[in-house]
Protein backbone atom coordinates (compact mmCIF):
# COMPACT_ATOMS: atom_id res chain seq x y z
CA UNK A 1 0.00 0.00 0.00
CA UNK A 2 1.66 3.37 -0.84
CA UNK A 3 1.40 6.29 1.42
CA UNK A 4 2.24 9.76 1.22
CA UNK A 5 4.69 12.06 3.04
CA UNK A 6 3.62 14.42 5.37
CA UNK A 7 5.59 17.04 3.89
CA UNK A 8 3.62 15.88 0.32
CA UNK A 9 0.18 16.37 2.25
CA UNK A 10 1.36 19.26 3.27
CA UNK A 11 2.29 21.11 -0.06
CA UNK A 12 -0.98 19.84 -1.46
CA UNK A 13 -3.44 21.20 1.51
CA UNK A 14 -1.27 24.84 1.06
CA UNK A 15 -1.72 24.54 -2.86
CA UNK A 16 -5.20 23.48 -2.58
CA UNK A 17 -5.99 26.76 0.26
CA UNK A 18 -3.98 28.91 -1.90
CA UNK A 19 -6.44 28.12 -5.11
CA UNK A 20 -9.90 28.48 -3.15
CA UNK A 21 -8.26 31.59 -1.82
CA UNK A 22 -7.93 32.98 -5.68
CA UNK A 23 -11.01 31.93 -6.51
CA UNK A 24 -12.65 34.02 -3.60
CA UNK A 25 -10.82 36.65 -4.23
CA UNK A 26 -11.71 36.38 -8.13
CA UNK A 27 -14.93 36.38 -7.12
CA UNK A 28 -15.18 38.87 -4.61
CA UNK A 29 -14.16 41.70 -6.99
CA UNK A 30 -16.57 40.81 -9.77
CA UNK A 31 -18.62 41.17 -7.03
CA UNK A 32 -17.64 44.88 -5.56
CA UNK A 33 -17.39 45.78 -9.45
CA UNK A 34 -21.03 44.59 -9.91
CA UNK A 35 -22.86 46.01 -6.83
CA UNK A 36 -20.41 48.07 -5.22
CA UNK A 37 -18.04 46.92 -2.12
CA UNK A 38 -20.91 48.28 0.54
CA UNK A 39 -23.68 46.69 -1.30
CA UNK A 40 -21.87 43.21 -1.23
CA UNK A 41 -22.18 40.91 1.19
CA UNK A 42 -20.18 37.86 3.19
CA UNK A 43 -22.76 35.33 2.65
CA UNK A 44 -23.19 36.64 -1.40
CA UNK A 45 -19.33 36.00 -1.92
CA UNK A 46 -19.76 32.23 -0.27
CA UNK A 47 -22.62 31.54 -2.55
CA UNK A 48 -20.50 32.82 -5.64
CA UNK A 49 -17.92 30.11 -4.90
CA UNK A 50 -20.31 27.63 -3.65
CA UNK A 51 -19.01 27.74 -0.03
CA UNK A 52 -21.04 28.25 3.45
CA UNK A 53 -20.32 31.54 4.99
CA UNK A 54 -18.65 30.00 7.73
CA UNK A 55 -16.26 28.45 5.52
CA UNK A 56 -15.81 31.36 3.67
CA UNK A 57 -14.36 32.95 7.05
CA UNK A 58 -11.71 30.26 7.54
CA UNK A 59 -10.25 32.02 4.32
CA UNK A 60 -11.15 35.45 4.31
CA UNK A 61 -11.67 37.32 7.53
CA UNK A 62 -13.72 39.93 5.53
CA UNK A 63 -14.02 42.67 2.74
CA UNK A 64 -11.09 45.02 3.72
CA UNK A 65 -8.61 41.89 3.46
CA UNK A 66 -9.92 41.39 0.20
CA UNK A 67 -9.15 45.44 -0.93
CA UNK A 68 -6.24 45.43 0.72
CA UNK A 69 -5.21 42.47 -1.36
CA UNK A 70 -5.83 44.17 -4.37
CA UNK A 71 -3.56 46.82 -3.28
CA UNK A 72 -0.45 45.15 -2.57
CA UNK A 73 -1.29 43.05 -5.86
CA UNK A 74 -1.10 46.48 -7.53
CA UNK A 75 2.04 47.77 -5.67
CA UNK A 76 3.43 44.54 -6.78
CA UNK A 77 2.75 45.37 -10.22
CA UNK A 78 4.43 48.64 -10.18
CA UNK A 79 7.51 47.19 -9.07
CA UNK A 80 7.38 44.33 -11.08
CA UNK A 81 7.91 47.17 -13.95
CA UNK A 82 11.21 48.56 -11.75
CA UNK A 83 12.60 45.25 -11.35
CA UNK A 84 12.44 44.94 -14.98
CA UNK A 85 14.00 47.81 -16.20
CA UNK A 86 17.08 46.73 -13.30
CA UNK A 87 17.15 43.29 -14.92
CA UNK A 88 17.84 44.70 -18.63
CA UNK A 89 21.41 46.42 -17.93
CA UNK A 90 23.26 48.66 -19.75
CA UNK A 91 20.74 49.29 -23.03
CA UNK A 92 19.76 52.44 -25.01
CA UNK A 93 16.89 54.55 -23.30
CA UNK A 94 14.59 53.58 -26.16
CA UNK A 95 15.00 49.69 -25.94
CA UNK A 96 13.82 50.24 -21.97
CA UNK A 97 11.49 52.48 -22.60
CA UNK A 98 9.94 50.19 -25.56
CA UNK A 99 10.18 47.21 -23.02
CA UNK A 100 9.09 48.24 -19.90
CA UNK A 101 5.97 50.23 -21.49
CA UNK A 102 5.02 47.31 -23.35
CA UNK A 103 5.32 44.93 -19.84
CA UNK A 104 3.61 47.77 -18.18
CA UNK A 105 0.61 48.02 -20.95
CA UNK A 106 0.03 43.94 -21.05
CA UNK A 107 -2.79 43.38 -18.76
CA UNK A 108 -3.31 39.90 -17.81
CA UNK A 109 -6.75 38.81 -17.85
CA UNK A 110 -6.71 38.23 -13.92
CA UNK A 111 -5.55 41.48 -13.78
CA UNK A 112 -8.80 43.35 -15.74
CA UNK A 113 -11.40 43.46 -13.10
CA UNK A 114 -8.96 43.99 -10.29
CA UNK A 115 -7.44 47.13 -12.56
CA UNK A 116 -10.91 48.99 -12.72
CA UNK A 117 -11.66 47.78 -9.42
CA UNK A 118 -8.72 50.50 -8.01
CA UNK A 119 -9.91 53.00 -10.69
CA UNK A 120 -13.51 53.20 -9.43
CA UNK A 121 -13.70 51.83 -5.59
CA UNK A 122 -10.47 53.77 -4.34
CA UNK A 123 -12.92 55.00 -1.88
CA UNK A 124 -13.26 51.94 0.31
CA UNK A 125 -9.77 51.57 0.92
CA UNK A 126 -8.77 52.46 4.31
CA UNK A 127 -6.16 54.96 4.67
CA UNK A 128 -2.79 53.55 5.05
CA UNK A 129 -3.69 51.77 1.76
CA UNK A 130 -4.84 54.85 -0.07
CA UNK A 131 -1.95 56.11 1.08
CA UNK A 132 0.57 53.74 0.20
CA UNK A 133 -1.38 53.14 -3.65
CA UNK A 134 -1.42 56.82 -4.00
CA UNK A 135 2.64 56.50 -3.52
CA UNK A 136 3.32 53.86 -5.52
CA UNK A 137 1.65 55.24 -8.50
CA UNK A 138 3.34 58.35 -8.21
CA UNK A 139 6.55 56.61 -7.86
CA UNK A 140 6.19 54.29 -11.11
CA UNK A 141 5.11 57.67 -13.20
CA UNK A 142 8.63 59.18 -12.07
CA UNK A 143 10.40 56.19 -12.98
CA UNK A 144 8.54 56.58 -16.33
CA UNK A 145 9.75 60.13 -16.39
CA UNK A 146 13.10 59.14 -15.75
CA UNK A 147 13.41 56.73 -19.09
CA UNK A 148 12.14 59.77 -21.04
CA UNK A 149 14.65 62.18 -19.22
CA UNK A 150 17.63 59.55 -19.88
CA UNK A 151 16.35 59.22 -23.81
CA UNK A 152 16.36 63.49 -24.01
CA UNK A 153 19.76 63.13 -22.71
CA UNK A 154 21.33 61.00 -25.22
CA UNK A 155 19.74 62.88 -27.86
CA UNK A 156 17.17 59.70 -28.99
CA UNK A 157 14.21 61.53 -27.54
CA UNK A 158 12.38 64.49 -27.95
CA UNK A 159 9.38 65.84 -25.60
CA UNK A 160 7.45 69.16 -25.20
CA UNK A 161 6.04 67.65 -21.87
CA UNK A 162 7.73 64.64 -19.51
CA UNK A 163 5.48 64.36 -17.15
CA UNK A 164 2.50 64.37 -19.42
CA UNK A 165 3.80 61.63 -21.26
CA UNK A 166 4.60 59.36 -18.29
CA UNK A 167 1.45 59.90 -17.08
CA UNK A 168 -0.34 58.59 -20.45
CA UNK A 169 1.73 55.77 -20.23
CA UNK A 170 0.94 54.86 -16.98
CA UNK A 171 -2.90 55.74 -17.84
CA UNK A 172 -2.75 53.29 -21.12
CA UNK A 173 -3.01 50.44 -19.08
CA UNK A 174 -6.10 51.71 -16.93
CA UNK A 175 -7.99 52.55 -20.47
CA UNK A 176 -7.39 49.19 -21.76
CA UNK A 177 -8.79 47.85 -18.55
CA UNK A 178 -11.55 50.04 -18.22
CA UNK A 179 -12.30 50.08 -21.77
CA UNK A 180 -11.71 46.15 -22.66
CA UNK A 181 -15.15 45.34 -23.49
CA UNK A 182 -14.83 47.54 -26.36
CA UNK A 183 -10.99 46.91 -27.43
CA UNK A 184 -11.31 42.81 -26.96
CA UNK A 185 -12.83 42.29 -30.08
CA UNK A 186 -9.91 44.51 -31.66
CA UNK A 187 -6.92 43.35 -29.87
CA UNK A 188 -5.44 40.81 -27.58
CA UNK A 189 -3.81 42.14 -24.55
CA UNK A 190 -0.27 41.94 -26.25
CA UNK A 191 -1.15 43.69 -29.44
CA UNK A 192 -2.81 46.84 -27.61
CA UNK A 193 0.68 46.65 -25.72
CA UNK A 194 2.65 46.40 -28.51
CA UNK A 195 0.70 48.99 -30.55
CA UNK A 196 0.25 51.47 -27.79
CA UNK A 197 4.09 51.42 -26.73
CA UNK A 198 5.12 51.78 -30.77
CA UNK A 199 2.85 54.87 -30.70
CA UNK A 200 4.37 56.11 -27.62
CA UNK A 201 7.57 55.65 -29.40
CA UNK A 202 6.56 57.57 -32.59
CA UNK A 203 5.64 60.72 -30.79
CA UNK A 204 9.06 60.94 -29.58
CA UNK A 205 11.81 58.94 -31.14
CA UNK A 206 13.97 62.03 -33.14
CA UNK A 207 14.88 58.75 -35.54
CA UNK A 208 12.22 56.86 -36.01
CA UNK A 209 13.96 54.17 -37.55
CA UNK A 210 14.70 52.68 -34.35
CA UNK A 211 11.11 52.02 -33.08
CA UNK A 212 11.93 48.72 -33.29
CA UNK A 213 15.35 49.01 -31.30
CA UNK A 214 16.09 45.55 -29.65
CA UNK A 215 13.18 43.95 -31.16
CA UNK A 216 10.02 44.10 -33.42
CA UNK A 217 6.94 45.20 -31.64
CA UNK A 218 4.68 45.33 -35.11
CA UNK A 219 1.88 43.38 -34.86
CA UNK A 220 -0.85 42.05 -37.43
CA UNK A 221 -2.81 44.93 -37.18
CA UNK A 222 0.47 47.00 -37.95
CA UNK A 223 1.34 44.95 -41.39
CA UNK A 224 -2.59 45.49 -42.56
Amino acid sequence: MSTTSPTLEKNKREKTAAERKKQIFDAAIHLFLEKGVANTSMREMAVAVGMTTGGLYHYVKSKDEIVRMVTRNAIYAHESVKALRKSLGDVSPTKALRVCTKYWLTVEKTALEQTVFLDRERVHMGFDSQQAYSESVQSLIHFFEDLLNDGIKTGEFEIDNVSLVAFNIYMSRIQFATKWWLLKDLFTAEEYAAQQTNSILKQILVDRSRINQGGDTTTNHDKL
